[in-house]
């Protein structure tokens, strides 16, 4: 059997065994359409008012054009201190030496004056006579106050009982000896009202490092927690992973944010479009942009709740309140997958070595064949018995498959024609993702409660092993030594350096949406418009451009010195397909469709850039070269 049969043969087998990790998460993804869109409640009161709406009339009206949800926030000492709620929160003088304290009360007109003053006591009072009626006092004084929950916002709670909509609940943070009684709180707001969900609110989770309070709540009232995207909330990974699996994914984009970065309605539609499309997130929170605050009105919401529900159900979703894609019981291990990712470790191990000594032709024996197949059986029953060693099975799999992509489409020695090379290197990539994408498809992975370790290391990694196999194998004009013997050419050091910082960016970017340019938001909009599967930057204008300038240069032998930049150019481009499917949290047949998007207009951005320097700068540099002499 031939080395090329031997690759191809392994890498369907490695198929055939990853579809039974990817079948469970692929039903999971076409089961998971369900979608809510959330609004403050506080944010809409003033609107409804300005309108002239009775608040039961403009959630009445904002859930005929698409809300499914109601986002109420417990309300807290600075709630109060602003007028807001139905409790009075004055600053007690103490005697001489004894400092300040406050205290707290109901107002005996207010709605449920009874109950929330029970709440109260519930929540702030550590004894056992917290059932009783009357004032809170506590020995702290009033600006303490400011971001601790107090009661309930019930008047937000009535609205949206009334209203027949899911209330997604925010409790405020908390004094440092009160952390059951927030829980206690919560408990008691979820047996009054329909809570649906809770996240929350605040810099640090209430009780952290100790969340089983609010977590025992979650399980015991089959309660989800919802997971906020990007959060920077201190111990808002530690509830997750305690109220596991009943998660729901929320986006929510600040304040803070919509003003810094001058983010407009239509872009914010997208976006949130985009964490519905891409990254499987369920609820999606809507405010009114504090840009427009001042002319703002009820109908220029409402306007924006439609536009946004009419652009999810055009892409298949149905509105209404999701329930957390994943039970208990869900994807069971299965020994699969590891057969999958070990045969691939060891496939993509072997072409390594071999490539690296210049060994890819010859006949594979029996004898050989017997031994990786034995190899692979036991390698695969480790990785099953042992999740760390799958975690560093993966974390290395992931470059070595991008090694192998890449210079596959580099091959520029070999028979194959480069259409050949491109749709065998493209193959190798998706195989190699599928592979560890059926691994890693588990509900930790997929809701992002445990992060891939192989991600950083696919960016950083293969381009060191190219470059190490063209110095070996005198790819590149000078070999190693060559190169150390020598000074350095200031075109090199320039090109160097650029490498490095492009690769650093890289890097730092990677997973980082918050430091993308303008310019490329812009164009990365445009894109998702025009193909829905945005295909991702590196490789469109990075990778397959590079692969197609450098079968160009190659074969009119032309900047031998510097082709080595372009083959680094193309291993980064593979290095974006395979990470892809390192995105466990993306639905597998939206990554599928962005790598084919990705391959066609990479492609074609390759074959202008040719045309380019084919038609525009070779005959412009040698009209220059005259003019130097």
């Amino acid at each position: 059997m031939s080395r090329r049969c031997f690759l191809w043969l392994t890498l369907l087998f490695a198929v055939a065994c990853a579809l039974p990790g990817l079948l469970p998460r692929w039903r999971a993804e076409g089961a998971n359409r369900t979608v809510a869109i959330v609004t403050d409640f506080r944010s809409i009161l003033p609107l409804a008012r300005s309108a002239g709406l009775s608040t039961s009339e403009a959630l009445s009206r904002l859930k005929g054009k698409g809300l499914s949800g109601l986002m109420v926030s417990e309300l807290t000492g600075e709630d109060l201190e602003n007028g807001i709620g139905p409790a009075v929160m004055l600053s007690l003088r103490r005697g001489a030496g004894e400092g300040q304290g406050t205290l707290l009360s109901i107002m005996p007109e207010s709605p449920h004056a009874e109950r929330l003053s029970r709440w109260l006591r519930i929540r702030l009072v550590a004894s056992a006579d917290a059932l009783s009626a009357g004032p809170v006092t506590l020995p702290i004084p009033i600006n303490m106050m400011k971001n601790v929950g107090v009661v309930p916002d019930v008047e937000g709670l009535d609205a949206a009982k009334e209203a027949g909509l899911p209330i997604f609940y925010r409790p405020a943070q908390t004094l440092g000896w009160l952390v059951a009684n927030a829980a206690a709180a919560l408990r008691a707001t979820a047996d009054a009202y329909p809570i649906a969900a809770f996240a929350p609110a605040g810099e640090i989770v209430p009780g952290y490092p100790d969340v089983s309070g609010l977590a025992s709540v979650s399980h015991e009232r089959d309660l989800p927690v919802a997971s906020v995207e990007f959060s920077r909330q201190v111990g808002a990974g530690a509830l997750d992973a305690a109220a596991f699996p009943l998660l729901l994914p929320l986006h929510s984009v600040t304040n803070e944010e919509l003003m810094a970065r001058n983010i407009t309605s239509r872009a914010l539609r997208e976006r949130l479009l985009r964490a519905a499309v891409e990254r499987s997130v369920r609820l999606l929170v809507v405010r009114p942009s504090p840009q427009n605050m001042g002319t703002a009105t009820f109908d220029d919401v409402a306007q924006e709740i439609a536009a946004l529900a009419d652009t999810l159900i055009s892409h298949g979703f149905t509105m209404g309140w999701p329930r957390p894609a994943f039970g208990s019981g869900w994807g069971a291990a299965a020994p699969w997958p590891a057969v999958a990712l070990a045969a691939l470790l060891l496939l993509m191990s072997w072409r390594l070595a071999a490539r690296m000594n210049a060994c890819t032709s010859g006949p594979i024996g029996l004898r050989a064949a017997s031994f990786f197949a034995a190899s692979t059986a036991v390698l695969a029953l480790l990785l099953f018995k042992f999740p760390a060693a799958a975690r560093l099975a993966g974390a290395f799999a992931a470059p070595l498959v991008v090694t192998e992509a890449a210079l596959t489409a580099l091959d520029f020695q070999g028979r194959p024609p480069l259409w050949q090379r491109v749709v065998e290197a493209f193959g190798v990539a998706v195989v190699g993702g599928l592979a560890l994408a059926a691994l890693f498809s588990v509900p930790s992975y997929m809701l992002r409660l445990k992060t891939f370790s192989g991600v950083k290391l696919t960016l950083l990694l293969p381009p060191l092993l190219v470059l190490v196999h063209d110095l070996r194998n005198r790819v590149h004009p000078e070999s190693l030594t060559d190169l150390l013997r020598r000074p350095p050419l200031w075109g090199e050091l320039l090109l160097g350096g650029v490498l490095l910082v492009g690769l650093a960016v890289m890097l730092f970017r990677s997973d980082n949406v918050r430091f993308i340019p303008g310019f490329e938001a812009r164009m990365r909009e445009f894109l998702e418009r025009l193909l829905v599967a945005r295909p991702r930057s590196k490789e469109v204008f990075l990778g397959y451009p590079c692969l197609l300038l450098l079968a160009f240069l190659v074969k009119r032998g032309l900047w031998a010195q510097y082709r080595e930049v372009l083959r680094i150019g193309v291993v980064l481009g593979f290095s974006s397909v395979v990470n892809s499917f390192c995105h466990f949290h993306t639905p597998i047949l939206f990554i599928l469709l962005r790598e084919f998007n990705g391959l066609w207009t990479g492609l074609l951005v390759g074959a202008l850039l040719v045309a380019v320097v084919r038609w525009l700068m070779l005959p412009l540099l040698r009209t220059m070269r005259p003019l130097a002499e």
